[in-house]
């Protein structure tokens, strides 16, 4: 996941240390204006998610990917308008080694949901 992001080993602990707990991070990360998103679609979208995610039996990197893909087209969304604000929702990170799908999968599917219900909670007292 990280070969082609690192320079050095030492990097490696870094860029995965948000899989041992998310990192606290600003609500302003959920703003992108090539995805068209901001703090108030975040949550939109967070909270519309959770019950498709909640759902989920098989949760793959394919099978998620599949999910929220499915979602999107239900909703006339485009793809990084939900994903990217899943991505910081369990990462807390603006940049990772992987996409939203594949670091859910490595999370497994309680601390995901978790963590984007700990997401939906930040972005409620901001919002």
């Amino acid at each position: 996941m990280v070969r082609t992001r690192i320079e050095v080993f030492p990097d490696i602990a870094d860029m995965v240390s948000f899989f041992r707990e998310v990192p606290e991070y600003d609500v302003s990360l959920y703003t992108h204006k090539k995805m068209k998103t901001d703090a108030a679609s975040a949550l939109k979208v967070l909270s519309e998610i959770v019950p498709v995610l909640e759902a989920q039996d098989e949760f793959t990197n394919d099978a998620l990917y599949e999910a929220i893909r499915t979602f999107v087209q239900e909703n006339g969304y485009k793809n990084g308008y939900v994903l990217w604000p899943v991505r910081i929702a369990v990462s807390g990170r603006q940049t990772t080694p992987a996409g939203a799908t594949e670091i859910m999968e490595i999370l497994g599917k309680e601390e995901s949901l978790k963590r984007i219900k700990a997401a939906i909670k930040k972005l409620e007292a901001e919002c």
